[in-house]
């Protein structure tokens, strides 16, 4: 019984829309070129829809913000690494694989987590990122 609850549980994480959800924009290059060269701090998730890692961290995410009312001082930004993984812009960023956050700020790097989906972690993140 504890299996299947846990097998169900996890499926519904991985359905978009069943998770909890965090103010984000979409990329797109136009709100990037918006974005890069101004004083707001911009939180880059490089994600995949389907991917399980991405989906933990974007639930993080969400938990952190309703922790954290200073989280929403931040400028969110989710990157279809379906779409642009393979983009100029990825390369420049030298961004390797989904499940990255990029924290961006006058256009330079602050700081990045890749591929570690714990609630510690992403909170030492967005920790640096409003010190920034």
């Amino acid at each position: 019984m504890h299996r299947r609850t846990f097998i169900l549980s996890s499926a519904a994480l991985a359905i978009p829309g069943l998770s909890a959800a965090y103010p984000a924009e979409t990329f797109t290059p136009a709100i990037w070129r918006s974005l890069r060269e101004t004083d707001q701090t911009v939180v880059m998730n490089f994600r995949a829809t389907w991917s399980l890692t991405c989906q933990i961290k974007a639930d993080l995410i969400a938990e952190a913000l309703a922790e954290n009312p200073a989280y929403t001082n931040l400028t969110f930004l989710n990157v279809d690494w379906d779409t642009f993984g393979p983009s100029q812009m990825t390369q420049r960023l030298k961004v390797e694989r989904r499940s990255t956050l990029l924290v961006m700020k006058n256009g330079e790097e602050v700081t990045r987590l890749v591929n570690e989906p714990h609630a510690r972690k992403v909170r030492a993140l967005l920790d640096a990122a409003l010190a920034a």
